[in-house]
């Protein structure tokens, strides 16, 4: 065991919440962050732990043995439980859960085993089920004898039948004010909305967001009332979808964090940096066909950054606004043609103005009327080209099943500077000619 760093007081950390205490662990070097929660009690050293950054936690576990772990693991929910072990190596992980009860441990890898980012990954499963044979006072009176951890927090008592399956739900604070003679089933909603234990974490999200819910049920393939996701976990699954979509945008892993270790955040990063230089070629390619139109009249390069470069912004405009439709899932059926339309008439009139704009500037700037209307009409396709590849892109990924945030602004980028490279030289080689010079 690591020895407590003595420079800080020993009762500092019990006053402050664990979240507060895992920001100051999260600036601390690895190995004093473990000494400084070796040093905790154990109950608040386990919320320390779930409250960490994963790419922290991470580290900080793989130094901990099996059995502080799975001492660590008893006090926490089962659903944050296995939320840290899930993180765990292999072999770390069966030892730390061999330390805990064998019904603990069960209902922990229980959670561990729903997929990734679905309603099963982030319910609780420790939540109050009554039978619909009880009367109110019997409700009242089971709620009593239960735990402050099944408790804490339950908005809605689930009325069950034999086989668990949901037949409606109580709000907690009805149950006060009913006649302790009533049955629950005449007092339950039955119109209840679910999700299934596989059904994706957004769209659990989205359900919260058009609803205001404070708590869903979550049933399995059988029907069966096997968890719920509350508020206070759509608020982190919004949180961190948000974080990610931001990031894969612009090739960056939704996983990485601040307290990612540089060689895994480089190791993340590398390979769209990669794919962002073959697009960059893409595009150098293009210029290099014209290469002896820009030889020959040298103003044009002048131009070349400001048609990509206000395509590119025009499209990361329309970009961000589809991408956030469909992740809120507006962007449906005929909602998509509507929006690439709408999106293509604000092209025609953001590329006319814009267009005119810079192409007064090139014809004031250089002296010549002919440049100034190719910098125009060049300017105005390649924000039409921006608008629409803004939104085909996205719909294009979802089409192939592939997350529409997935670095759609680098393939954005790419159409823009391709597209607004060739039309503006394009014209200049066609029309310069004509009229032998600007």
């Amino acid at each position: 065991m690591l020895p407590m760093d003595t420079d800080a007081p020993a009762e500092a950390p019990k006053s402050l919440h664990p979240a507060d205490i895992a920001d100051e662990l999260q600036r601390l070097g690895t190995e004093e962050a473990v000494a400084r929660l070796r040093a905790l009690p154990t109950e608040t050293a386990s919320e320390v732990l779930s409250e960490l950054d994963s790419a922290v936690a991470q580290d900080v576990a793989a130094r901990l043995s099996g059995r502080e772990i799975g001492r660590m693991l008893e006090d926490l929910p089962h659903d944050e439980a296995a939320d840290i072990a899930a993180e765990l190596e292999p072999e770390l992980r069966d030892e730390a859960l061999a330390h805990l009860e064998p019904a603990q441990s069960a209902r922990v890898e229980q959670l561990m085993r729903y997929p990734e980012d679905s309603a099963g990954a982030i319910m609780k499963d420790q939540f109050i089920a009554l039978p619909d044979s009880f009367t109110i006072g019997q409700g009242l009176d089971a709620i009593r004898r239960k735990g402050d951890d099944e408790f804490d927090g339950a908005t809605y008592v689930y009325v069950v039948d034999e086989r668990q399956k949901l037949l409606g739900v109580v709000p907690v604070r009805n149950l006060v004010f009913l006649p302790p003679a009533r049955p629950l089933r005449d007092a339950m909603i039955t119109d209840v909305r679910f999700v299934r234990v596989d059904t994706d974490q957004e769209e659990v999200a989205r359900l919260f967001s058009q609803y205001h819910f404070l708590a869903l049920p979550v049933l399995d393939a059988g029907s069966r009332l096997v968890g719920v996701v509350e508020a206070r976990q759509v608020i982190d699954v919004l949180r961190d979808e948000a974080t990610e979509d931001m990031q894969r945008m612009v090739g960056v892993s939704g996983e990485e964090s601040a307290y990612t270790p540089w060689g895994r955040a480089l190791a993340m990063r590398l390979p769209w940096l990669y794919i962002n230089l073959l697009t960059a070629f893409l595009a150098a390619a293009v210029i290099a066909v014209f290469e002896s139109t820009l030889a020959r009249w040298t103003a044009l390069a002048v131009f070349l950054p400001v048609i990509a470069g206000q395509g590119g912004n025009s499209g990361m405009q329309t970009l961000t606004v589809t991408i956030r439709s469909m992740a809120l899932g507006e962007l449906r059926g005929e909602v998509a043609r509507r929006v690439l339309i709408k999106e293509l008439v604000m092209s025609l009139v953001n590329g006319l103005v814009i267009g005119l704009t810079v192409g007064i500037v090139g014809w004031l700037w250089k002296g010549g009327i002919l440049l100034g209307v190719i910098v125009a009409m060049a300017m105005f396709l390649n924000t039409l080209a921006a608008a629409a590849a803004g939104v085909l892109i996205p719909l294009g990924l979802r089409a192939v099943k592939a997350d529409p945030a997935l670095s759609s602004s680098i393939f954005l980028t790419t159409v823009t500077d391709v597209a607004g490279f060739f039309f503006f030289l394009g014209l200049a080689s066609s029309l310069i000619p004509l009229f032998g010079h600007f």
